[in-house]
């Protein structure tokens, strides 16, 4: 099996089928506006008969295993089920808010959810699907806690605690991570582009994730930086020189809480959408630039 970082990558066979994705909706506890907007994205799942990729961050948190059992996180489970049983393809990643996800939620939602990331094709291209975190390879302090947070013994200890205990103890966590990334170098908090390489050298043409809450698109490969179109499908519109090390295009979904914006793929190619509204209907979106990601 293959991986990036340290997270496998789960192959998934073939289907001649469009796929929708979507990342960090970070569903809150009282469900807010971002639960109406997941309605409309299983809507159009529905209607274009396509598989749906939500790559983490699902939720603003999930820490017990008992979260599944009642609220906004019961809520959420049910309509995945329902949507499952109508014959949609859900496929899930866990994010850096909700990496205790665990099987309670994959049974009551029905769900297919592996501990790692998606190696599949899509609109064509062999295609790597990541939260993002991973990547984010000069973030020194969160790669180190992210090491002991998600060891079996941490997590064994996290998932047995109260629901209103685990609330507030990601409320806590939450409220410091954001005074961290308030503070010091921004750039810090991004992909790296040798992180992207490595991603694209397992054999991929593009890799696609979220977690940074940007929406940016460009191609990774041995050129100059270039200042064309984006999302033309040009090779050299919007290149960074990686020595060769694995070339091909990325793709950053963002917040689907903030933007209702997600992608399409299907035998058109793969282009940003945005949910406009509960019913599944889908609107072009421009493709947006590249992100200056450090090297």
């Amino acid at each position: 099996m293959s991986a990036v970082f340290g997270t496998p990558l789960c192959e998934l066979p073939k289907v001649d089928r469009p796929a929708l994705l979507i990342s960090d909706l970070h569903v809150p506890a009282d469900g807010g506006e971002v639960l109406a907007r997941l309605d409309g994205v299983l809507a159009a799942a529905q209607k274009l008969g396509a598989r749906l990729f939500v790559l983490g961050d699902l939720f603003d948190s999930y820490v017990c295993r008992a979260q599944a059992r009642v609220g906004i996180w019961r809520t959420v489970a049910e309509r995945f089920a329902a949507a499952v049983a109508g014959g949609i393809e859900i496929h899930l990643l866990r994010g850096n808010r909700d990496f205790l996800l665990g099987e309670e939620f994959v049974a009551l939602s029905r769900v297919h959810m592996v501990p790692g990331g998606f190696l599949v094709a899509l609109a064509g291209r062999a295609t790597v699907l990541l939260h993002g975190d991973e990547l984010c390879r000069n973030d020194l302090p969160y790669q180190r806690a992210k090491r002991w947070l998600r060891h079996p013994v941490t997590r064994w200890l996290a998932r047995r605690l109260p629901v209103a205990v685990a609330l507030r103890v990601a409320e806590r966590a939450r409220q410091r991570s954001q005074r961290v990334i308030m503070g010091g170098d921004q750039t810090r908090f991004l992909p790296t582009q040798a992180a992207l390489a490595t991603a694209l050298a397992v054999g991929a043409e593009q890799v696609i994730f979220g977690h940074i809450h940007r929406h940016a698109t460009g191609l990774v490969g041995t050129g100059e930086v270039g200042t064309g179109e984006v999302g033309t499908g040009e090779v050299g519109t919007s290149q960074v020189g990686l020595g060769g090390a694995g070339r091909g295009r990325y793709w950053v979904l963002p917040a689907f809480d903030a933007a209702g914006i997600g992608l399409l793929a299907d035998g058109a190619g793969l282009r940003a959408v945005r949910f406009s509204g509960a019913a599944g209907e889908l609107e072009p979106v421009p493709d947006p630039g590249p992100c200056p990601f450090p090297a």
